[in-house]
């Protein structure tokens, strides 16, 4: 019975994908040309609304607003696509602003204090359904990277022009020690992990999602440790096992299901969210079959506050993929029925001025940004970055670092 309901669900999940990206975006044209008539109205109720969360909209610079409005089209598709349609319509240029940050400030703190509005809205459901109940990381599924990881043809020249540049990290930096830099963060970041995990010379690590191998190749070289890193991404992978020749490092092209061995520690870095609530209790399952008796496993992963979206259409679409932000009872729920949680530090301080570096990073390399991936890749990053901050500034999303320990383990594991 179990084999035909696996089966089914399989089938649907192959079958909902292409034609919910078939269907869905003919159903929000639809809806978009039926308002379309209905422009000067639905202006006058969004200038309106806006108005009331401080958000100025105009159709030029001069008066300084929030919004400018470059295609009176904007409101028909806003009621037609909501926050969706908003981002997309940045990255299409039908609007643009002078402090994206502050505009996202602003509409973040309605939507934290109102967080059932969303709900209200069709297109909420239409993302929730494709991006969130559809399994697509469920075993035998063709699950594929997102397509920012895959990078076309210059996987590391568009990551250093959004990283550390030397271990190519792209994730959160840990600041509380006094590093002012997104690079000095980030070994900052290493060295906590190191500390946590105690590593000496001779273990051996695994890195589940290990991108460029950046993390691997440190505590290798730092550590004495032999690392294994494993990725998803067939571009990383190719750049990272031609890049760590001479370190005791491995990286392979692998899906975390097929991984294999044992470990003394592992690392999971901002990787937890692409894996899936529907798949936790085998994933934490598979990562305690590859843990050796007294090793430890650290997880770098967000949580969402509860209420909050677990995930943005707008994100899945054109940055990550297909990702899932669990509130913290979600992860420990599966987690614990094979680890006892030793240790957890909030790391959302930190991830507010990692937010600001990604943007800093973002708006001095442009140009560059530009030239590799063109220039609607490059809104896009721009709005989930200042959407990334608002919502952290807000405590909606916010991100820790757990330790986890075999559950007849009795060690002490150090908090830094």
């Amino acid at each position: 019975m179990d084999l035909i309901l696996s089966t089914v669900e399989d089938l649907f999940v192959t079958v909902s994908v292409p034609l919910y990206d078939t269907i869905i975006p003919i159903l929000r044209k639809i809806r978009f040309f039926i308002l379309l008539p209905f422009t000067p109205i639905l202006k006058l109720i969004t200038d309106h609304a806006f108005a009331q969360i401080g958000v100025k909209i105009d159709s030029d610079m001069k008066s300084h607003p929030d919004m400018v409005i470059l295609d009176n089209r904007f409101y028909a598709r806003l009621w037609s696509d909501q926050v969706f349609g908003l981002e997309e319509m940045y990255v299409e240029e039908w609007w643009k602003t002078e402090n994206i940050e502050l505009l996202y400030d602003k509409i973040m703190t309605v939507f934290d204090k109102y967080r059932w509005f969303l709900k209200l809205h069709i297109a909420h459901w239409e993302g929730r359904f494709r991006w969130g109940w559809l399994n697509t990381g469920r075993a035998g599924h063709n699950f594929k990277a997102a397509e920012e990881y895959e990078l076309r043809e210059s996987p590391v020249e568009y990551f250093k022009l959004l990283t550390d540049k030397e271990h190519i990290q792209h994730s959160c930096g840990y600041y509380a020690n006094g590093a002012s830099t997104y690079s000095a963060a980030h070994v900052e970041k290493l060295k906590l992990i190191a500390s946590k995990l105690e590593l000496k010379a001779g273990m051996t690590l695994l890195d589940v999602g290990c991108g460029f191998g950046g993390l691997a190749k440190f505590m290798a070289d730092r550590y004495g440790v032999t690392a294994e890193g494993v990725t998803i991404c067939e571009s990383m992978s190719k750049v990272a096992q031609n890049h760590y020749i001479g370190s005791k490092v491995t990286i392979k092209h692998q899906h975390w299901r097929e991984m294999e061995g044992k470990f003394d520690r592992i690392t999971i870095i901002e990787m937890l969210e692409h894996v899936g609530k529907q798949n936790y209790d085998e994933f934490f399952r598979k990562i305690e079959s590859l843990l050796k008796p007294g090793g430890r496993v650290l997880l770098q992963h967000y949580a969402v506050d509860p209420g909050t979206p677990h995930f943005t259409e707008f994100g899945c679409k054109y940055q990550f993929g297909q990702v899932y932000f669990p509130d913290f009872a979600e992860f420990v729920s599966p987690c614990s029925r094979y680890f006892r949680i030793a240790n957890v530090q909030d790391f959302s301080l930190d991830a507010e001025r990692c937010a600001h570096h990604f943007i800093d990073m973002i708006q001095d390399n442009w140009a560059e940004l530009e030239a590799l991936v063109g220039l609607k890749v490059v809104r896009a990053l721009r709005a989930t970055y200042a959407e990334a901050l608002a919502t952290v500034k807000a405590r909606a999303v916010m991100i820790y670092q757990t330790v986890l320990v075999r559950k007849d383990d009795r060690t002490r594991v150090p908090v830094q």
